[in-house]
């Protein structure tokens, strides 16, 4: 039945769905209120008694919340008991971390994974044997992530030579190095990403960095079987990828194919992530409950399409997709995916009738048993969201639309079936016939058939895939914009143009790593279709990435925003299901929900009438944040990486910009660049990118490609570049801004220097702050004659000793200094010399490696300091 006569029942009609939103809502429960697991036991043990009264007494829909709110109790004790029962990480003791170096025997628990980078690097985790200081040991298993590297610079080099340079460890192998052990650290900043829960969840309790000449792979191997047969298969399936003797595919498509089908990301450049990331597909580019979905479907249809029975069927494709999970290194996202899947088909053969949103239920329901804190997890938060938007809303919504018409094409030929049908589809279909009539008369009967069916047909399925991929984008605004600040404006064209070449790019690159293995002639064939679907999805994807609207970032979203967007999804979700107007009332709420989640930003969170100047936490480099008594944002240096090795990860955008976006900053009003170093330059290019300032101050600085590509960056996001020298002097948003350095006839060397560094006071009032940058002794007499008096002092170059003389000190006379600087670098900032001059000189002094990010407020009278931000 269609239309308003179609019977669209209470939600309860879908009992496991509503039984895992009682789960989660346990969870979540949980983790705000406290209490001891035997309350929950005995909240959970009373509600079933009145559930079982309840039923007793027929009174049904009190039988129905009473179970309802035991699963809530359910999901909180599941919760509280993970908590409980989650195996403790052991780390070294404290000695062991005190910065000497240790020699360390271990086995390793992953296949070695060679990094891109200007600095090729091979990253491995191992679990100790033992651990040597000294005369000391120590033998529990500790858990290490280490990264091995090469003082030689290979990022260019045949990917052979690489081979030859790196061990490329895999599983079980043992090895002996010497290396400074770490803790894990969060950069201490309002919306960092929790780097030490991550590593805690894989098991590693330590980092490591080694030198790839200092390590001694040893005899003999230490690990499980299934682990080597794992290990043995993967290594054998990337050969075979990239391997120019079987020629499947070339090195760039070869990585892409890795990423997709084994998990394997390692050699994706970040450039491309992000092109995915920046028009909606980027499930399609990591192992997820899409691929899976895809190449379970290909197994089904086959198996289906060979007359297996549908039982049959379902178990040939769980057992494949456990395999390609066993095959493609058994990581969560993957496990969850199968486990899905399984529920799913199974579900299919026990709910019949209403098969995709039950299943979808009891696959959350079964995640969140085994593993409560994945509600948390941003991959299942995506991957069920995106199956409640096509379970959920879009199913329902195409059975009232084009279902209909989809059926009204089978049996084409037979005027019998036209009399079980709708009298408008019924009439449809004779205007098909005879417009087939009319088309046979040149090609045909049965080409005329095929034609006009054909082309029906594909207009039906441009329709569903527009309509299930707006739906989801619409689901997945909100998290999009939570987890990747994207408004993902381009992700419905981006998912309609992929996603109808997905399937034959994922079977088909499958299909030739499987036949690479019996024949390499079909191998080639099946790999340039799937190069060929591969080329065309870049192709898109490169083209909607280079649109402005694709690089649009937005703040975090706040509460207000978000359950807004929550309660558009839940009204779409209940809606649907009722009488037509409703249902499409209730997908427009939908879609405007899904519009103010992406569109809307609030304002950021500032101290009017203050002039505020944050230090953020970028570890061994320089950042800062001055909001003006106006509400002008200005940022400061953007931290960036030290050294000639440096990795895909970029200061700018995972550092400086998740903070500026948790204060709700959508844009910068100026960008500062001190000097150009890599430590204060390096994430300055993002925060262009992603804030788009009005300004970009710079001082007097020699030309060196990383300064090229922020001037390219500015003029690419039209903001203007203004040299500022001694003696400019101008009002900003409230405050009065003096350069002290450099001087207007500075010199600088071939290479970046302390020197060359733009020093700002900032006046609001009678309160003033000198942001020094990097000056030494030599620019920091010069600035001393300036009258550089100020009641803040962001303390030049980290604390090192070139810096804060007692001339300059002296001179400025500071209540409160800030030094920002790594923990427990390898420079030995700050210098117990420059603690002890702010110390005998009364300073209060803050640091960003101890306290993380600390703001100072001056209100024109005083200055207060805070701790951890607002």
């Amino acid at each position: 039945m269609t239309g308003s006569n179609m019977p669209i029942g209470p939600a309860l009609r879908a009992p496991l769905a509503v039984a895992a939103a009682a789960f989660a809502g346990g969870i979540w429960l949980a983790g705000h209120l406290h209490r001891p697991p035997l309350l929950w036991v005995a909240g959970t043990a009373l509600l079933v008694a009145c559930a079982v009264a309840a039923v007793a007494a027929h009174r049904l829909r009190l039988a129905q919340i009473s179970a309802i709110l035991a699963l809530l109790c359910v999901g909180a004790l599941a919760s509280v008991n993970e908590a409980a029962l989650r195996p403790r990480i052991v780390a070294p003791p404290a000695e062991f971390l005190s910065g000497e170096p240790v020699e360390i025997e271990g086995h390793v628990t992953s296949d070695g994974a060679l990094l891109p980078g200007n600095g090729m690097r091979e990253r491995f985790d191992l679990e100790t044997d033992i651990i040597r200081l000294g005369d000391r040991t120590f033998t529990l298993p500790v858990g290490v992530r280490a990264t091995a590297f090469s003082k030689g610079d290979v990022s260019e080099v045949d990917p052979v030579e690489v081979s030859a340079a790196f061990p490329q460890l895999a599983y079980g192998d043992c090895v002996r190095f010497g290396a400074r052990l770490r803790l894990p650290r969060n950069f201490r900043n309002p919306g960092a990403f929790d780097y030490e829960g991550y590593l805690r969840g894989l098991g590693i309790a330590t980092l490591a960095s080694v030198n790839v000449d200092a390590m001694e792979v040893l005899p003999g191997k230490s690990g499980s079987r299934l682990g080597f047969w794992r290990s043995h298969i993967r290594r054998s399936i990337l050969e075979h990828m990239s391997n120019p003797a079987t020629g499947l595919w070339g090195r760039e498509d070869a990585a892409l194919f890795a990423a997709m089908v084994l998990g394997d990301d390692s050699l994706l450049m970040r450039n491309v992530r992000e092109e995915f990331q920046a028009t909606g597909v980027y499930h399609l580019l990591v192992v997820s409950g899409m691929n899976v979905a895809l190449l379970a479907l290909a197994v089904y249809w086959l198996a289906r399409r060979l007359r297996a029975p549908e039982w049959a069927a379902a178990l040939v494709t769980i057992a494949l997709s456990a395999f390609y999970a066993y095959v493609a290194g058994m990581g969560v996202p993957i496990q969850r995916a199968v486990l899905m899947l399984t529920v799913f088909l199974a579900a299919r053969l026990l709910y019949r009738d209403r098969p995709a949103l039950n299943a979808t239920g009891f696959a959350a329901v079964v995640v969140l048993a085994i593993s409560p804190g994945a509600l948390f997890e941003a991959g299942f938060q995506l991957t069920f969201l995106a199956l409640l938007a096509i379970a959920g809303i879009s199913l329902p919504l195409l059975e009232r639309t084009s279902a209909p018409f989809r059926r009204a094409l089978r049996h084409f030929d037979s005027t019998t079936y036209d009399l079980s049908l709708e009298p408008r589809l019924a009439q449809l279909r004779l205007d098909l016939r005879l417009v087939a009539g009319r088309i046979a008369q040149f090609v045909g009967q049965r080409p005329a058939r095929w034609l006009v069916t054909g082309l029906a047909g594909l207009v039906l399925a441009a329709y569903e895939l527009i309509v299930v991929s707006s739906i989801t984008q619409a689901v997945l605004v909100l998290p999009m914009r939570a987890y990747f600040h994207r408004a993902a404006v381009i992700g419905l064209p981006g998912n309609v143009l992929a996603l109808p070449l997905a399937g034959v790019m994922l079977n088909a690159g499958v299909a030739a790593i499987a036949l690479s293995y019996l024949s390499l002639r079909l191998a080639r064939l099946a790999a340039w279709i799937a190069a060929a679907a591969l080329h065309w999805t870049l192709a898109c994807l490169g083209w909607l990435s280079h649109l402005h609207v694709a690089q649009w970032r937005v703040p975090d979203a706040g509460w207000a925003l978000s359950l807004a967007a929550a309660a558009g999804i839940v009204l779409a979700l209940f809606a649907v299901r009722r009488r037509r107007s409703a249902a499409w009332a209730g997908v427009a709420i939908l879609f405007v929900s899904a519009a103010a989640a992406a569109f809307f930003t609030a304002p950021p969170r500032t101290t009017p009438g203050k002039l505020e100047i944050t230090a953020i936490d970028v570890g061994q480099g320089d950042s800062l944040l001055v909001i003006s008594p106006e509400g002008r944002a200005m940022l400061v240096d953007g931290g960036g990486n030290i050294g000639p090795t440096r990795g895909e990860f970029d200061f700018g955008e995972d550092v400086v910009s998740p903070y500026l976006w948790s204060r709700g900053l959508e844009r910068l009003d100026v960008v500062v660049l001190t000097h150009a170093h890599g430590d204060h330059i390096g994430g300055l290019t993002r925060a262009l990118q992603n804030f788009r300032p009005r300004e970009l101050w710079v001082g007097i600085n020699p030309e060196t490609p990383e300064l090229d590509r922020l001037y390219a960056a500015a003029a690419a996001n039209s903001v203007s570049v203004r040299r500022h020298t001694t003696g400019d002097e101008f009002d900003w948003g409230g405050t009065h801004v003096r350069v002290l350095s450099p001087p207007p006839d500075w010199h600088p060397k071939a290479r970046p220097m302390n020197d060359d560094s733009l020093a700002l006071l900032l006046s609001f009032g009678e309160t003033r702050a000198l942001l020094a940058g990097d000056i030494e002794k030599k620019m920091e007499r010069f600035v001393a004659g300036e009258f550089p008096h100020a009641d803040l002092l962001k303390i030049a170059h980290h604390g090192s000793a070139t810096s804060t003389t007692p001339e300059l000190l002296s001179a400025v006379q500071p209540k409160f200094a800030v030094i920002s600087v790594g923990w427990r670098n390898s420079f030995g900032h700050p210098r117990p010399v420059v603690l002890e001059r702010l110390q005998e000189a009364h300073v209060l002094t803050y640091r960003t490696d101890t306290m993380g990010l600390v703001t100072f407020l001056l209100d024109g009278k005083k200055v207060e300091a805070k701790v951890g931000g607002f």
